[in-house]
């Protein structure tokens, strides 16, 4: 079974990541040919200061894009 791990630095709300979900897994199988009800699709939110580019934290570059 295939599994597709999607992590990103945002709050969807629950229709958000269904549709989410139904997408992706619908491409997996479209381009595979894998039956769509064996394809895992797991959607993990991680917290913008748990995240970070260039060794500073996307919180932290938020603050510093407002700050000026």
């Amino acid at each position: 079974m295939p599994l597709i791990r999607i992590s990103h630095a945002a709050n969807y709300a629950q229709p958000v990541k269904d549709s989410l979900m139904a997408d992706v897994t619908a491409a997996y199988a479209a381009a595979t040919g894998c039956d769509p009800a064996k394809v895992w699709v797991i959607v993990e939110e991680v917290d913008t200061a748990d995240w970070a580019t260039g060794g500073t934290s996307l919180v932290a570059k938020e603050k510093a894009a407002f700050a000026g």
